[in-house]
């Protein structure tokens, strides 16, 4: 367990001045910024449509983040995942990190756990935006905080299928613009495969699109699916990291 601890404080130390915790703070505060200025000129407009009927306030700021979050989230893990390889690669320090008396299995996990704390920082970040959003446009309902829970929730189930996936790609493909592509393609293509549920199932691209607390929304996606996949594909992850000769 320390062997594995220092592994990760290394992480977090190769990441001190990375763009990617300003990212993982910024983007939320750029989509709830959005948002905002979306409901604050829109609101009324919404709330007429037959559409949102029975919607409240929380609802419907939710249901507009969404638009845009859905696409935010899963471009933003991929740049994590790939960044995080990216570095070893970079600097030709593959064989330093690899020399460690530790296996690899944990130098995996380590990169793994790193992705999904940026990951976990930027969803939390955005249930706080979203808090603030609603303050500030006044809604006169209380704040929804077991509606914001649930979206947090669903997303972190989410994500764990496509840092998995990511990282998989991003460790054994050493060009970074390819796992990049790779991941915006995927993310891209993600409303393609989500008009079959059936098929979205197995897509971990497509499974932010279903964190939305709508019961609409099947979120049995993300919890099964996406914490399935995720486990599914992080052993994947180690086995072929494991076998993995870095020259």
């Amino acid at each position: 367990m320390m062997e594995f601890y220092q592994l990760l404080k290394g992480e977090f130390l190769k990441q001190k001045k990375s763009f990617l915790w300003p990212i993982a703070l910024l983007t939320p505060i750029l989509a709830g910024g959005l948002s905002f200025i979306n409901l604050y000129l829109r609101y009324d407009y919404f709330m007429s449509l037959e559409a949102n009927e029975g919607l409240n306030s929380w609802n419907l700021l939710l249901l507009q983040h969404h638009f845009m979050w859905f696409l935010f989230l899963p471009l933003v893990v991929t740049i994590f995942a790939s960044m995080v390889h990216y570095i070893e690669y970079k600097s030709n320090s593959w064989n330093n990190t690899l020399a460690l008396p530790v296996s690899k299995k944990k130098v995996y996990l380590a990169k793994w756990f790193i992705v999904f704390i940026l990951s976990s920082i930027m969803i939390l970040t955005n249930g706080i935006v979203l808090l603030i959003v609603g303050r500030a446009l006044g809604f006169p309902e209380t704040a929804d905080f077991i509606l914001i829970s649930k979206y947090i929730i669903y997303q972190m189930f989410a994500i764990t299928s496509l840092i998995s996936v990511q990282s998989f790609i991003s460790a054994e493909i050493s060009n970074t613009n390819i796992a990049l592509a790779i991941g915006f393609v995927g993310v891209a293509s993600s409303l393609f495969f989500a008009q079959s549920e059936g098929l979205s199932k197995f897509i971990p691209y497509a499974h932010t699109i279903y964190t939305l607390p709508d019961p609409t929304i099947n979120t049995n996606i993300p919890i099964q699916y996406g914490f399935s996949f995720g486990i599914a594909f992080l052993l994947i992850g180690i086995f072929f990291f494991n076998r993995k000769e870095i020259g």
